[in-house]
This record gives C-alpha cells, sequence and structure tokens, in this order.
C-alpha cells in the first residue's frame, strides 16, 4: 500500500477520534477494493463513537468538589480578582483567580507573608515562574506571569480542571497497560519540552500531573526544577523531589539529569498499573539502604497480567543503572508507541482480568463516558491492520516531529497574536507589532494562505482552543507563541541592543498536536531577520518556499523601527486619537530615519483613514496620503502597503487604469494583502466588472474571516452584481459578527429594499439610527430607506440635517445630500450635489454606475456625462 493511502485511512481513523465529520461516501468512493471494506468498517465505529459522545454529554458528570474559601473575604491581590482558595502548604495559598487583562479563570500560588522560610520560598515560587514560562507544551501547565505585589510573590499560570493522576488512582484504583502508556506518551512529550528548554524538572509524580475533563494530561509543578549546566542536562546536585520517585544515584550526590526524569516517569507508569513503586520503605534511610542493596519488586511481579511490551519499557526506564535506561524523552516515547502496538494484537479476552474491572463495571458512567475513546481507539486498530503498524508509526513519527509533514497538509495558517512575557504591558505594541511583521512575512510562503491580523487579533487572550480557533478561521494550522525583550537598554544607549526571545509553535488544526516547536533569539535591531528565521523554519517544516523579500530592512536603527512599531499599534485601534497619535509616532520614526519607507507608508494609511472616517477633511486627508504614499515608493519601490495606499488615491482622482496598475503590483508583492483585495474588489465592482470583483473580494474572506470590514464589503459588492438575496445573506451575517457597525445595518436595509421586502429594509434602517453614529452616508441611506417606504416628511427631514453638515464643512455631506435628493425624486438637485461631490474628488461618487439606488437616474442624459468625467463608460 503506498504511503498516500496508509495516510488516507489515517486521517480517517483521527477524524472519528476527533469527532469530526466525514464524507463517507466520498471517502468510499475514492479508496481501492481493499481499502473500501475497511472504510465502511471505520463508518460503522465512527457511528458508535458519536453515541457514546452523546451518552457521555447527557450524564453530565460532575466534577471534584474544590476545597471551601478560607474566608468570606477573598478580596484581590495586583489585577487579579480572587474568586475562591483552593488549596495550599507550608509555602503559601493556591486560589482561583480572574485575570481581567486575559479575560479568563487563572489559578494564582501567592507565597504567605508569614511563612517561615520566606527568603526561600519566594526565590523558590519566582524561579518556578521564571522556568515554566520559558517552556510551552500541550502538556505542560501554562504559566501566564510572576510578580510581586503587596510584598507578596505570586505566580499565575491556567486555571487546570480535572483531577490528578494520583486522585484517579484512588478513586478509580490502577490503570490498564494502555491507558498508562497513553499518559506517558503525553509525559514524554512535556519532558522533551523541558529538557529542549535546557531545564531539569526533578519532581516527576502522580500528584504533579493532572488529567483534564476533556483528556488533557497536564505536567504541573516544576518549583524544584533547575536550569541544566550547559553540559549534558545535568542540575547541580541537591536533594529535591519526592523521595519514592528519586533514582538511585540521586542517593549518591549524583547530580539530576534527563535520565532521572526519565526514572521518575518510569515510576509513575509502575505506580499507575499497581498503585505501589519498585522500591519500597517506610523511611528515608531505609529507602537508600534498599536502593543500595538492588531491593526492588519486578513490575511482572506486582502484577502478572501486563502485556509484555509495557513491562519490557517500564523495566528499561527504572533500570539502576543510569546508562541501561532511555537516554533521551524521544527515545522513551518511541519505546512506548512501540509497545502500544504489540499490546493491541492482543485480544482482548486472552488478558486476564486487570485490578480495576470490577470497579468500572459498577461504574457506568465511567464506562460510557469513555465510549468514544474506545471506538476511537478500535477505528486506529483497524487501520494498524491494514497498513501494517511500523507503516502507521513511521507516519505518526513524522507527524510528532514535524519533519515529514507532507507536502500540502498545511495551505493555511492563523497566527495568534503573540504572548508579551516581558512583564510590562508597556511593551504590548512590541509583541503585537512583532506578530504583524510575522504575519507578513510567512505572507511570502508559496502556496499558503495566511490569515490576516484582523481576525486573529480577535482571539487575543481567548479562552478558545486552537481546534475551535482553527475552525473559525477555516485553517490547516495555528501559529502560536511568545516575544519576550530581554535585559534593559543602557542609559542614552539604543533600545536595539537588547535580546529579543521568539518561542514559536506550529500546531495542526485537526489532531491539537504541535507539527513544530522552536525557540529563536536575536539583538532587537535584527528582529526582522529573525522574523525570516522563524517563517522560513516553519516553511521547511510544511515544505513551502519562503520567497525572498525585496523590501528594504531599516536595521541599521532599531528606535526607528520601534516607533514605526507604535505607529502601526495605534492604527490599528482605527479611532480618531489612535489614527492621530499614529500618524505622531510615523512622523517620528521618519525624523529619526529619513529614508525609511515603510514610516512613509504608515503615515499614508494613516491620513487616508482618517479622511475615510471622517476625522479629518477629505481633501486634505487626500493630499496628505498622496504625498506620504508618493515618498515611500520614491524610497522603495516594493512597499505592498504603499502601492495600496496610491491604488486608493488614484481612484479618488477616478485615475481608474492608474489605480488598477497600483493595486495589482501591491498584490504581486503581496499576495496575501487582505486589505488590498477588499479595496481591489470593491472597486472593480462599482466599475461593472463583478465577476472579477467578487473573485477578489472571496479572497479577502479566506485571507481576513472574521473582519466586519472585509465581509460587509463583500455584501456590498453582490448587491452591485444584483444578487441580493445572496447580499442579504452575508450581511445579515455580518450584522451578527459586530451588531454596532451602522454601515452593515444600512447596506442591509438598501439591500432588503431591492428585494421590495421594505418593512424589513425600515427595521435594518430604524436599527442603523439607533446606534446614533455622526457618519452622514449612514443618514442618506436612512433617508433613503424612508423615501422609498413612503416615510417622506422623515426622509425629509435626514435632508435637512445633511445640509446643516455641508454648511459646517463636512465635505462627505455632499454626496449624502446626493443620495437623499434621488430617495426623494429631485433629479435636478440630485445631479448637482453629485457634481459638488465630483469636484472635490469624492470617491464615493464612483458608486453611481452600479448601485441600484440611482437607476433613477439613468435615462437622464447627465447621467452619461458624469460617468464620463469620471472615468467610467456607461
Amino acid at each position: 500500500m503506498s504511503s498516500r493511502n496508509a495516510s488516507a485511512l489515517l486521517a480517517l481513523a483521527e477524524s472519528i477520534a476527533d469527532g469530526a465529520p466525514v464524507d463517507w461516501d466520498a471517502a468510499e468512493a475514492g479508496a481501492s477494493r481493499d481499502e473500501q471494506a475497511v472504510v465502511r468498517q471505520l463508518r460503522v465505529l465512527s457511528s458508535l463513537a458519536s453515541l457514546h459522545r452523546s451518552i457521555a454529554a447527557d450524564l453530565n458528570v460532575a466534577a471534584p468538589p474544590r476545597r471551601p474559601a478560607a474566608s468570606p473575604a477573598i478580596g484581590s491581590w495586583a489585577h487579579l480578582k480572587l474568586i475562591e482558595r483552593l488549596g495550599g502548604g507550608a509555602f503559601g495559598d493556591v486560589y482561583r483567580a480572574w485575570d481581567a487583562d486575559l479575560e479568563r479563570d487563572v489559578a494564582l500560588k501567592l507565597l504567605r507573608t508569614d511563612a517561615a522560610s520566606e527568603n526561600i520560598n519566594a526565590s523558590r515560587i519566582a524561579n518556578e515562574g521564571r522556568l515554566l514560562a520559558r517552556v510551552r507544551h500541550a502538556n505542560v501547565v501554562c504559566v501566564h506571569g510572576v510578580a510581586v505585589h503587596d510584598e507578596r510573590v505570586g505566580l499565575w499560570m491556567e486555571l487546570l480542571r480535572g483531577a490528578t493522576l494520583e486522585q484517579q488512582l484512588a478513586a478509580h484504583g490502577s490503570f490498564s497497560a494502555r491507558e498508562a502508556t497513553l499518559v506517558g506518551i503525553d509525559l514524554c512529550g512535556a519532558l522533551a519540552a523541558i529538557h529542549a528548554a535546557g531545564l531539569i524538572h526533578r519532581d516527576v509524580k502522580a500528584q504533579n500531573v493532572m488529567r483534564e475533563a476533556g483528556g488533557r494530561i497536564v505536567l504541573m509543578d516544576l518549583g524544584t526544577g533547575r536550569e541544566a549546566d550547559g553540559r549534558g542536562l545535568r542540575a547541580v546536585p541537591e536533594l529535591a523531589g519526592t523521595p519514592l520517585y528519586l533514582a538511585p544515584e540521586i542517593f549518591l550526590g549524583a547530580p539530576a539529569s534527563a535520565r532521572t526524569d526519565l526514572y521518575s516517569l518510569g515510576v509513575l507508569l509502575y505506580h499507575l498499573v499497581t498503585g505501589s513503586f519498585p522500591v519500597r520503605a517506610a523511611t528515608m534511610d531505609e529507602l537508600e539502604a534498599a536502593h543500595a542493596a538492588g531491593a526492588r519488586v519486578r513490575l511482572r511481579d506486582a502484577r502478572a497480567d501486563l502485556p509484555a511490551g509495557f513491562v519490557r519499557v517500564v523495566d528499561c526506564a527504572i533500570a539502576a543503572d543510569p546508562s541501561a535506561r532511555f537516554e533521551t524523552a524521544g527515545a522513551f516515547e518511541a519505546a512506548l508507541v512501540e509497545s502500544l502496538g504489540e499490546s493491541a494484537a492482543v485480544p482482548a479476552a486472552a488478558l486476564p482480568p486487570t485490578p480495576q474491572t470490577a470497579e468500572q463495571r459498577s461504574s457506568p458512567v465511567r464506562i460510557w463516558a469513555r465510549g468514544g475513546l474506545i471506538a476511537a481507539s478500535i477505528a486506529v486498530l483497524i487501520v494498524v491492520a491494514f497498513v501494517g503498524w511500523p507503516a502507521l508509526r513511521r507516519l505518526g513519527s513524522r507527524y510528532a516531529s514535524g519533519s515529514g509533514i507532507p507536502a500540502g497538509a498545511v495551505r493555511s495558517i492563523a497566527v495568534l497574536p503573540l504572548a508579551n512575557l516581558s512583564g510590562d504591558p508597556a511593551e504590548e505594541y512590541f509583541a503585537d507589532g512583532i506578530t504583524d511583521e510575522l504575519i507578513g512575512t510567512l505572507g511570502r510562503l508559496g502556496g499558503v494562505n495566511v490569515i490576516s491580523r484582523t481576525s486573529t487579533m480577535q482571539f487575543k487572550g481567548s479562552p478558545k482552543t486552537v481546534p475551535e480557533i482553527a475552525r473559525a478561521l477555516n485553517v490547516d494550522a495555528v501559529l502560536e507563541g511568545s516575544v519576550r525583550m530581554l535585559g534593559a537598554a543602557a542609559p542614552g544607549g539604543s533600545a536595539g541592543a537588547r535580546r529579543v526571545r521568539v518561542n514559536a509553535r506550529l500546531i495542526y488544526a485537526g489532531t491539537d498536536m504541535p507539527l513544530w516547536d522552536r525557540a529563536f533569539e536575536a539583538t532587537a535591531s535584527d528582529v526582522l531577520t529573525l522574523n525570516d528565521q522563524v517563517a522560513k523554519a516553519i516553511g521547511d517544516a510544511i515544505h513551502a518556499r519562503l520567497a525572498s523579500s525585496q523590501t528594504a530592512r531599516p536595521a541599521q536603527d532599531f528606535d526607528a523601527f520601534d516607533l514605526y512599531l507604535k505607529g502601526r499599534y495605534h492604527w490599528n485601534a482605527r479611532t480618531e486619537e489612535g489614527l492621530k497619535r499614529s500618524v505622531q509616532y510615523f512622523q517620528e520614526a521618519i525624523d529619526r530615519r529619513s529614508d525609511f519607507a515603510l514610516a512613509y507608508a504608515g503615515l499614508a494609511d494613516a491620513y487616508s483613514l482618517l479622511g475615510y472616517y471622517g476625522f479629518v477633511p477629505g481633501p486634505e486627508s487626500r493630499a496628505r496620503a498622496a504625498a506620504a504614499a508618493t515618498r515611500a515608493l520614491q524610497l522603495d519601490d516594493t512597499v505592498a502597503e504603499a502601492h495600496g495606499s496610491l491604488a486608493v488615491l488614484h481612484y479618488y482622482r477616478y485615475e481608474l487604469d492608474d489605480a488598477e496598475r497600483e493595486y495589482r503590483r501591491a498584490l504581486e508583492l503581496k499576495p496575501g494583502y487582505a486589505t488590498a483585495h477588499q479595496w481591489f474588489g470593491y472597486e472593480l465592482a462599482q466599475r461593472g466588472r463583478t465577476a472579477e470583483a467578487i473573485e477578489e473580494m472571496r479572497k479577502a474572506i479566506e485571507l481576513d474571516p472574521l473582519s466586519v470590514g472585509v465581509n460587509g464589503g463583500y455584501g456590498a459588492v453582490l448587491i452591485y452584481a444584483r444578487q441580493f438575496d445572496e447580499a442579504i445573506a452575508q450581511l445579515a451575517k455580518t450584522a451578527q459578527m459586530d451588531p454596532a457597525f451602522a454601515r452593515t445595518h444600512t447596506e442591509l436595509a438598501k439591500a432588503y429594499l431591492m428585494k421590495g421586502a421594505r418593512d424589513r429594509a425600515v427595521e435594518e434602517a430604524q436599527r442603523a439610527a439607533a446606534l446614533g453614529v455622526r457618519d452622514v452616508l449612514v443618514h442618506a441611506q436612512i433617508a433613503y430607506v424612508n423615501a422609498a417606504a413612503g416615510r417622506r416628511s422623515d426622509a425629509q427631514r435626514q435632508l435637512r440635517e445633511i445640509l446643516d453638515r455641508y454648511r459646517q464643512g463636512d465635505t462627505a455631506a455632499a454626496m449624502a445630500a446626493a443620495v437623499a435628493y434621488t430617495a426623494l425624486g429631485d433629479r435636478d438637485q440630485a445631479f448637482e450635489w453629485l457634481e459638488r461631490a465630483r469636484q472635490i474628488s469624492d470617491p464615493e461618487v464612483t458608486g453611481v454606475k452600479m448601485d441600484p439606488q440611482f437607476d433613477p437616474l439613468r435615462s437622464d442624459p447627465r447621467y452619461a456625462k458624469l460617468l464620463a468625467a469620471i472615468g467610467m463608460a456607461q
């Protein structure tokens, strides 16, 4: 069988495990005759898995109760609101807390102020936070921060809901070999990440591993962990950890190492399947003596029914001689995976009953809750039997390492906002800026769509899981990570001398498994080169070529680039204050470096939006934007954003062919430039090229699926194309995304009006009016709907308000007046105000060719003259 066919069957089994939908008819049609039998078996198991999942959900299994709060007055610490006390010890207390910045529950470990060894404990908690923050892995608890507030040290991390393995062992009895193996595979991945970060955990035990309600295994508490010395992952000798899990050499004064962590993991697996330990003692002296004498209970003697492969792996992990153990977590994991295949081949009826069988038989909740997992496991075994375990193992290891991801498996990526781990909220702009730059750099990957920041920023601080985010954005993979600025700039020195560390992890959406996980570090002045390194590494992993950048880099002056990032940060707010502050930062960057093309492009974008939103008079904003965009391209003709800005400005001046040329150049330089696809599509629609326009808008939505502007713009294009039913559906969806965006409601009202649904049109117009926005074109559309619905007095009142706005200097009111006069049937006044709008180069005039609300004017000779004046043929 080809690896391609094996991959297809494996993907079906994974879909069953994930509960993802499968087109079974298509799967069977595309399979060979032999494979079709396997597909049909998988289809039956998929139905069983769905049944078991639904039953498990209906049973509503309760989570273990938490300990009550210590006192009614919980209070707050730093920016965290304390909700309830979960537990504590000599070091301090653990609380469930609300993090207002992240907008989620977190677990807060807070040092007692009266702790007996205050300095030691403070150092321990701070050390735990520092160490854990260096590790990002699905099976390692995620630390959000560590700080000192009110003279108390606190560490806050993700709040895990579930039970520790020790609690599960006490409640349900010993694990099966298969259950323990699956736990071990996850923990090997966790330890591999910890060791890759240059750390030793030193306290792997059942009490420090949580199984969440959804089944995720999480390794916690790195408080006894230590940094390795850099010469082979060995920590300073010191007796730390839980004695029964410690390797024998630790008692002889040997340093902790990766192999001592793996020994502890081996003991953990032994403990899960037996409830006991290989070396048993009641005191430390007895334990030391037992190790010295080699007195241990072999796993086979402790439990005779275990599969030989599992016993062999655990025996290797807990060998007394360190050199006889697994050398790395990866080697341990590979052995566990292989043992899983061996044990799977043993018929269930041939195995003696396990110690937990009676408990499971009396607990239907547990059996049904695991039914979906059982069905999914059987699905995988069917594929194993058909393609052979070695083939499946090769495929699995290729996916796990990230080095063998099949070409074409990842065609779309979303970059989630990188977390700011600098500890200073004032540096949030830097993390967001690096995210934006990374999105832009990844956009040079051939054949891969990279989602625009407008959509991904909506998930900043979101509690949603990676699969949920991937489904919302319709992507194959998600990149998440963090940025940390190390150290502080020397007094009077440049911030460019500081170092920047970026941790990045690429997660495959279908399985929520990491495909690739790496850390990068460089001086701040080389941060764009660092972005290239990240993007190239991702491209290598997914077999996508990173096109070389043609854009000049401002690497010689980091401070100018830093000001540029601050400008983009405020520009992205799209508020009047934000846009005006962005102008200040872009100008400061230009003052520092007069040949900084990106800063000029940013300045052009800022002035364009200031005029578009009416914060600055249109003629003034367009003149300043044109000057900045032109200067940017004089300095560097490869800045896509500058070409995009110049295209808009050409269009404002009715230089339509020049605008199209600039759009095409922008998209040639940056194919993933969603905003350029959106603007180009909108303007193609206004020129009557609606088929091309729809194609551009669909591409924009593919790149920026959650943008209200992009989705609403697509609805407007559908109106120009006279596809009113499709426009209503698209705009109704957009209104749900952001009910407070008034233009969506007025466009939806227009679509309803064109369909003859006047009552629905009035409802949408009223929703827009209730938002109380100052946008004069919104008021014009409301007047249009009122006039068409026979509410002329309301339309006339709104027209008077529009004319007052024009007299007060609002130049956009000229086009608004033309819309209102058209609705009221006054052609002469409509053409007079259209001409006024044209003379000030109002870009909205270009809509008269295709917008159906101007249909009453088309038979008038003045209509053809107007189109000719703006460069459009009738």
